[in-house]
């Protein structure tokens, strides 16, 4: 029996999944056609519950794709079986992204996610991963340019039920700083702007409902450190000297001529994360020689430099502007050792110039000019 289901899935009822990880690595595998799930959902949502399809696909999840795996979890919800819906239902929407198709479920980015957020508060509108999945909801479709119909129906479907859920809550909350009020929430949005890094924060709620919040902050630490983190983009920075070698560490000698090597990457769901920002400022003892190395007949050795939309060079820092992929592109320029002593450099950053949380910041830290 499962050797004639494996046949009739091999043949009927699969299709090929193109996809990119939480690297943004592209990738692909065999799965259940969505229509399925999705057909098996709709009938648990009519009191009609196809068990042994459930059951089949519950011992086979590598069949399922990541909005998939909620629809069949929450068939499972509908059907009272809250073991499996625990068991099935992922951690989170993340960690794999689809690349939009263009016929059979129209399956998308933000029609997954929509999809799956459609179907969580259906069966468990309380579930921690709403309030997530709507923010992230939210700004997709303020930052696709285009999308589909299917975009635009689920998005609509289950923003839907968070604003109807949203509109039966009458919950209030204070929000305490070191104890005293610096803002209060009524049911708009509450904006707190001022800067209330490392104090004792506490918000209090009451009434019945849900609350969301989320936490940003930005500046410059009086103590010159900074956060080494990867958020949707990875840049990382490499010295080379003039023949190609990798120069370990950061001290270097004066009048050395140093080669800067620069690599972006996305990790984002997207394929390409446009208008990204690469920055990287320069210890006081190193300066620019020449930011297009194919001027200089030594660095013949350098094949895979990538091509940029606009390059601004200043005194103290270079910046490219470029669109951050899946795949690794390498940036390179030319410094020279000017001035011994010793100096702090300060991180390399990528930042997309219309989305802060797409960021990435690393290698602070000394340089040492003899």
């Amino acid at each position: 029996m499962y050797g004639y289901l494996q046949t009739k899935m091999k043949s009927r009822e699969v299709e090929e999944y193109y996809y990119w990880d939480e690297q943004g690595i592209a990738r692909s595998k065999t799965i259940v056609k969505r229509e399925i799930p999705y057909s098996i959902f709709v009938l648990a949502l009519a009191g009609k519950y196809d068990q042994t399809a459930m059951n089949y696909y519950k011992a086979h999840p590598e069949l399922l794709s990541i909005d998939s795996k909620y629809l069949l979890s929450c068939a499972y919800a509908l059907s009272g079986n809250q073991a499996a819906f625990t068991n099935l239902l992922p951690a989170a929407f993340s960690g794999e992204i689809s690349k939009r198709a263009f016929g059979g479920s129209f399956y998308s980015p933000v029609r997954d996610e929509a999809l799956a957020l459609y179907v969580l508060m259906e069966v468990a509108p309380d579930n921690p991963q709403v309030g997530i999945m709507s923010r992230h909801l939210s700004e997709k479709l303020k930052n696709e340019r285009w999308l589909s119909t299917q975009d635009r129906s689920f998005a609509f479907l289950a923003l839907g039920k968070v604003a109807k859920r949203a509109q039966q809550s009458n919950v209030t909350a204070k929000v305490m700083v070191n104890g005293k009020e610096v803002g209060s929430f009524t049911g708009t949005d509450l904006v707190i702007a001022q800067g209330i890094a490392d104090q004792s924060i506490n918000i209090q709620a009451a009434g019945t409902g849900n609350l969301y919040y989320f936490w940003e902050q930005e500046g410059i630490p009086a103590d010159g450190s900074y956060k080494q983190e990867d958020s949707y983009l990875k840049v990382r920075k490499t010295f080379y000297d003039r023949f190609g070698q990798p120069i370990n560490g950061t001290s270097f000698k004066q009048n050395d001529l140093v080669v800067v090597k620069i690599s972006l990457q996305a990790l984002d769901y997207k394929t390409s994360v446009e208008n990204v920002a690469v920055t990287d400022i320069l210890p006081a003892g190193l300066e620019i020689e020449n930011p297009r190395i194919g001027s200089i007949p030594e660095l013949s050795w350098i094949k895979d430099a990538a091509g940029y939309d606009y390059l601004d060079v200043r005194d103290d820092r270079i910046t490219f502007f470029t669109t951050a992929t899946g795949t690794t592109k390498n940036y390179y320029y030319v410094v020279r050792a000017v001035s011994k002593g010793l100096f702090h450099m300060g991180p390399v950053s990528a930042d997309a110039m219309y989305n802060g949380e797409y960021h990435s910041y690393w290698g602070a830290g000394k340089v040492v000019v003899k």
